[in-house]
């Protein structure tokens, strides 16, 4: 039986695998999605499908924005994903796809399609903050909701978290925690923007 790998394991793997430095901003965001992919890697119904695909996507994209060197973005998520035994590839073709299809769909299209999911893992209904992002990209990416206000997108975003058996009370806490955050991440980037153009003149 092999022995259970812990954070101090997955951390010195990311350092492996990344020898960069962080820049302070982003350091954070690495940290918090290394712990918490550790932490999701251990339980045991918890499932890496398309929906936290999307939403570790999302939440690494976004918070990544303005990283330099831009050529270590790539390297930095494959480390995250990696030192946990998260697949980058997989974890990317699975956002891809679905993402895609969801540009296409209809609202109905897209929940009967998440029921079917649902019904082949129904064992598997760990719920994570993560999928809670993987919900909002899915419905931000509908046609139908691409101008939506915002009761009709949460209205659908109830009607998903309800379809997969969600507490809609805690999705939405952590689709608002997140919407915050990003705007905190600008405002911090545009700070840094504008004290190295005021330190240049």
């Amino acid at each position: 039986m092999s022995v259970r790998a812990t954070i101090s394991d997955s951390k010195s793997e990311f350092h492996k695998e990344f020898p960069y430095v962080i820049p302070a901003i982003y350091r954070k965001l690495a940290d918090e999605l290394l712990v918490e992919l550790h932490l999701l890697s251990h339980q045991k119904n918890f499932k890496k499908d398309s929906i936290f695909a999307i939403g570790l996507k999302e939440i690494f994209s976004k918070f990544t924005s303005g990283y330099k060197p831009s050529e270590h973005i790539t390297k930095l998520f494959d480390a995250i994903c990696n030192c946990n035994g998260f697949n980058p590839i997989e974890i990317n073709s699975s956002s891809k796809q679905l993402v895609n299809k969801a540009k296409s769909f209809t609202k109905e299209e897209l929940n009967e399609f998440l029921s079917e999911v649902n019904n082949e893992t129904k064992e598997n209904g760990y719920y994570s903050r993560i999928n809670a992002i993987g919900i909002y990209k899915l419905v931000s990416e509908l046609p139908s909701l691409k101008d939506g206000k915002d009761e009709e997108i949460n209205k659908e975003i109830n009607n998903i978290s309800e379809l997969l058996g969600y507490q809609y009370s805690r999705v939405e806490k952590d689709i608002s925690m997140y919407k915050s955050n990003i705007e905190k991440m600008k405002q911090a980037l545009e700070i840094i923007s504008l004290n190295l153009t005021s330190n240049k003149n």
